[in-house]
């Protein structure tokens, strides 16, 4: 099925204020273009809240030295909470929603920040914060403020109604509940993380927040969809909520020690260190690796449910919702001075321009309708938030070009050229790079599957000697990475290989035009990365891809042709197609050396590639892990001049003229069965191939250990990253 991307009102997040190394989310975040309207409904939020009772002007002269009180959704690092999320929002939704979300954090703020830590009088605050927020008629008697809360709080439930009432109803529902479990979750002892988690997705206001982001972007799934997806949404749900506990986890601490640092916090962290008896900071490593197997959890579930084809246009677009919240949640949250102690906060610049301009009539917008008060609202704070930095409009369209409306549920895009163009517009160019996401999702397919991990331990294990500058070391990773996905891809097409780790290749997902078009963008974006080391890295990287694509094409011809190679000339085609990638890393880590530069480490790398080539020869064939993830005999299937053929297709046997019937059986584009695969499985192993083939193996393993020991002798000092990634490779003998 073909499905269009629902990407339309948002931009990309420019990279420099979101990336790093805290950024260890895969997914990558993009911003609402009318991000204003979201600071907008977010700061109108605060001020009708402080309007709203004597309670709560209370409440912010009584916490104004704590810097993380009354600090919502604005933030002026990576923009709004809302505008982050909910980044594909109707623009005319946009500030409601926030305001929403806004008062959900001052809710928490005012139970968090309590003068009393009473149980009771907590759940009194809670029910006053939420009273009004339902379609109940159980409206208590109370003071003018109670009638001014209940005033914000039905302002909210009727603007929210009137725009779609059954969302609405859904919305105010979850977020009842949410707030029951807001005051419970306190007292609970939790003793398993998915127990835990349990109630902390509705603590957290997962569901709500779905929900109200559906409300925000006119879009909704039916029982049947939400059903079929319900085991990956509450994959991310997981996962988001481990994001908030770790960005959270210092604010909740020092909180619980003002307070005394009696009781529990409702944090990953503080159950990690109670349940193995580990201290905060071994606490914050756990979660971290926790948050990374929730994302991979959440990712193969989407892809297994892909992969399935039992999917709709609605569900693959609510994955891709999925997505989007992943990683707004994960950059707002790394970043908000709500979180963060000494992060960067607008909210006191906003509220020194709020009582600036008293007489202006800024605080006196209760009555005011949210939507309809946004853009006044934006006009006031813009003296504040004018440099939003996190909004590059040079990648896109103009910014005052609308989207159609839709109609409800539909989120269709509309490629420029269908547009109705006005007379001025034709002089505005489109950027094809706002589509890039889209074309390398085949690649993003591929980075969800399981890896070795093999490139990454030898570059760690040369940085051992070459004390290679961190931003240089991160190109040369991010090179090696585009170019062995690249690869990947196009291996798997050219070999017409159905699996890839166990998982479906990605030409049998997107298709092979789709996959060789995101592999070869990946091969001129890893270019792109070489050229900002040096021109020397270019020569290199030119040099050693020419290498590989010559090897490769070696590959491919002696199994078209059916050519038998001598060893020599295997091990030569091996340097190129295997060994390429293992030199370009070493040689492009030696041309950014800051020590050992006069070491060659592409002697090592080359037997390297020949060991690891000759290894996965001898495995395609015996190793039952090999079997799983890339099926039974695969290189026999695919006609493929491996070792172990080669020395069965030399020998002078009655099986030599059987195995080439064989290889001749499978250009007839039938393929080969199984049976016939183990028939030729046993010829060559009965002349011996599959025995060769680990002698020369291990004689290449062999010689790694001793070259390795080479060079650890003339730089003075044992390599152990080095000889880990040997180890874990190593084969018996």
């Amino acid at each position: 099925m073909s499905v269009s991307s629902f990407i339309r009102n948002s931009l990309p997040l420019p990279p420099h204020v979101y990336k790093g190394e805290e950024y260890f989310c895969r997914f990558t975040p993009r911003i609402h273009r009318d991000a204003r309207l979201a600071d907008a409904g977010s700061w109108q939020c605060q001020v009708d809240f402080l309007e709203s009772s004597t309670a709560a002007r209370a409440g912010a002269t009584r916490n104004k030295d704590v810097p993380s009180y009354a600090v919502g959704c604005i933030n002026p690092v990576v923009g709004n909470f809302t505008a982050l999320c909910a980044c594909e929002a109707l623009s005319d939704r946009l500030s409601l929603t926030t305001y929403m979300v806004e008062y959900a954090y001052i809710h928490d703020d005012v139970i968090e920040y309590s003068e009393s830590k009473d149980e009771s009088q907590l759940a009194e605050a809670n029910r006053q914060l939420m009273e009004g927020l339902t379609l109940d008629g159980n409206a208590s008697a109370g003071s003018k403020d109670h009638v001014t809360r209940r005033q914000l709080q039905a302002k909210m439930v009727m603007e929210l109604m009137e725009v779609d009432k059954e969302q609405a109803k859904k919305c105010l529902r979850l977020w009842k509940e949410m707030s029951n479990v807001f005051v419970e979750i306190r007292d609970m002892d939790f003793t398993a993380l998915d127990d835990y988690l349990k109630f902390r997705v509705v603590d957290a206001g997962c569901p709500w927040t779905m929900s109200l982001l559906c409300f925000s972007m006119d879009f909704s799934l039916d029982a049947n969809e939400e059903e079929k997806t319900s085991a990956i949404t509450s994959a991310a749900y997981d996962a988001w909520v481990l994001v908030n506990d770790y960005f959270s986890w210092e604010k909740e601490r020092n909180n619980q020690q003002a307070s005394g640092g009696n009781g529990m916090i409702a944090n990953s962290i503080f159950l990690f260190m109670k349940w193995y008896s580990v201290d905060a900071d071994e606490g914050k490593k756990m979660l971290r690796k926790e948050i990374l197997a929730r994302e991979d959890k959440y990712c193969k579930a989407k892809d297994d449910f892909l992969a399935s084809g039992d999917v709709t246009v609605k569900t693959t677009q609510w994955l891709e919702l999925l997505d989007l919240v992943t990683a707004g949640n994960f950059a707002w949250s790394m970043t908000t001075a709500r979180y963060r102690l000494g992060a960067e906060d607008a909210y006191p610049s906003l509220r020194k321009s709020c009582s600036e301009t008293a007489d202006s009539g800024i605080t006196d917008s209760l009555g005011c309708p949210i939507s309809l008060n946004a853009a006044t609202m934006a006009d006031k704070i813009d003296v504040v938030l004018k440099d939003r930095r996190y909004l590059d409009f040079s990648i896109r369209e103009r910014r005052n070009l609308k989207p159609e409306p839709k109609a409800a549920g539909q989120l269709s895009i509309h490629p420029p050229g269908e547009r109705e163009f006005k007379k001025n517009e034709v002089t505005y160019t489109w950027s094809l790079h706002q589509y890039e996401e889209v074309i390398l999702q085949p690649y993003q397919y591929l980075e969800t599957m399981p890896s070795k991990g093999v490139r990454n331990a030898l570059i760690d294990g040369l940085e051992v000697w070459y004390h290679v500058p961190e931003k240089s070391l991160a190109v040369i990773r991010d090179v090696v990475k585009l170019l062995h996905s690249s690869s990947l891809m196009l291996d798997d097409i050219e070999d017409n290989s159905l699996l890839r780790r166990g998982f479906p290749a990605t030409h049998v997902v997107f298709g092979v035009n789709q996959t060789i078009n995101s592999a070869n963008l990946l091969i001129f974006k890893a270019l792109k990365a070489a050229e900002s080391l040096s021109p020397l890295a270019v020569r290199i990287f030119i040099e050693r891809l020419i290498d590989g694509h010559i090897g490769q094409g070696l590959d491919l011809y002696w199994t078209h042709n059916t050519e038998i190679p001598t060893e020599e000339d295997y091990f030569t085609m091996v340097d190129g197609k295997t060994g390429s990638l293992f030199i370009l890393l070493a040689e492009l880590m030696r041309s950014e050396a800051t020590e050992h530069k006069d070491l060659d480490a592409s002697l090592l790398m080359k037997l390297v590639g020949r060991f690891f080539q000759a290894r996965d020869d001898y495995q395609n064939l015996q190793c039952e892990k090999y079997t799983q993830q890339k099926g039974f005999a695969e290189d026999i299937g695919e006609g493929k001049l491996s070792l172990p053929l080669i020395h069965a297709l030399r020998s002078k046997t009655a099986h030599r003229g059987r195995l080439l019937s064989i290889l001749q059986q499978r250009k007839t584009g039938n393929g080969l069965s199984p049976e016939v695969r183990k028939l030729a499985l046993d010829d060559i192993k009965a002349t011996g191939g599959l025995e060769y083939a680990k002698t020369t193996t291990i004689g290449l393993q062999e010689a790694v250990n001793e070259t390795l020991s080479m060079y650890e002798k003339k730089v003075g000092e044992k390599n152990w990253l080095l000889r880990l990634a040997q180890k874990r490779l190593e084969i018996e003998t």
